[in-house]
């Protein structure tokens, strides 16, 4: 797991090359929604595609976890199919209602049954290399995504520029938080030791509303962690609340909060003032400082110091972080 995380800049190149190579002959004007269809690690590539082009682009991205789709969804939406094994049985699912309803499909996967039916179906097929966990993927499925978005006229130059921007600063965290950088030198091993011991609660801007997810998601799989999450400014309006509630059982939490530099003045402000309050009651409160200019770098930025923290901190309670044996058993038990 640590070095599919180091690896996280090189994957990220080899994806946008891949791309490249594909043939795809669709527009995006000539639809008017998007669909990414997904489960679990395999969805977190859509929900930052979502959060990162909120802003600029005018046709909304919706991204489905569940076995069927809405009732919106017609020839006019463009569905992406995102499986890293190919066999996720809700994505299948989808797959299948989606061609029912006369959906264009883009078929992203490493290989299994979603490979097959693009195949047989002659459809764009989006291949991931095999290998890995899905949420150890992160950098295929979303530069991936990405670089399609590009492709069909979705996202102009100018925002594309991020994605370069994005690659560099990872690529910057990734030398200064590899497994060999000692305690003191390394961020990602620094906040999972001041994490240990408390159950982490991740707060974050809007613009990280999928990174903070995500941070809580990688307590819960690489750390074996219980995690929540909530988004700025709508944690205002209920998480605040949390600072009145029982100090034994609060002093269990540790407040991770990503601190955007680069953000709004007038939302910082009142995040720091919600963090005062919150720091009277909480166990522990821990800021994680976001670098870069562009929107999607800050976003990654974030994101990487998560993943390292998570697998360091899983290392700290003796858990293998690549290990999924609950999850396995949940399969096996399905299938019985």
């Amino acid at each position: 797991m640590l070095n599919a995380i180091t690896d996280f800049p090189n994957s990220a190149r080899k994806a946008l090359e891949n791309i490249e190579k594909i043939n795809i002959d669709i527009h995006g004007a000539d639809f008017d929604s998007i669909l990414v269809a997904g489960m679990g690690g395999s969805a977190v590539g859509g929900l930052l595609l979502r959060d990162w082009l909120y802003d600029t682009l005018r046709i909304p991205i919706t991204v489905n976890r569940g076995y069927y789709l809405p009732a919106w969804v017609d020839k006019k939406t463009l569905v992406y199919t995102v499986s890293y094994s190919g066999n996720t049985e809700e994505t299948i699912s989808q797959y299948h209602e989606a061609l029912e309803r006369g959906c264009t499909v883009i078929c992203f996967c490493s290989g299994g049954l979603l490979e097959e039916k693009a195949n047989k179906n002659q459809q764009i097929l989006v291949k991931f290399p095999a290998g890995h966990q899905p949420r150890a993927a992160i950098p295929y499925q979303f530069y991936s995504l990405a670089g399609v978005m590009r492709k069909i006229g979705l996202i102009e130059e100018a925002k594309w520029e991020e994605v370069n921007e994005s690659i560099k600063v990872v690529e910057a965290l990734c030398s200064e938080m590899k497994p060999e950088v000692p305690l003191e030198l390394n961020p990602g091993k620094k906040l999972a030791e001041d994490i240990k011991g408390f159950v982490p609660y991740v707060y974050a801007p809007r613009l990280f509303t999928s990174v903070a997810y995500r941070y809580s998601t990688q307590f819960n799989e690489n750390s074996k962690s219980p995690a929540g999450t909530n988004f700025y400014p709508e944690a205002f309006h209920n998480s605040v609340m949390a600072r009145e509630g029982d100090k034994e059982l609060l002093g269990k939490l540790c407040a991770v909060v990503i601190n955007d530099l680069g953000g709004d003045d007038v939302l910082n402000k009142k995040i720091s003032i919600a963090v005062d309050l919150m720091r009277e009651s909480f166990g522990k409160m821990v800021a994680v400082k976001t670098r870069g200019d562009s929107s999607l770098a800050r976003m990654m930025s974030a994101l990487i110091q998560g993943d390292y923290a998570s697998a360091f901190l899983g290392v700290l309670y003796g858990h293998d972080p690549s290990a999924t044996e609950s999850i396995r058993i949940l399969k096996e038990g399905m299938r019985s």
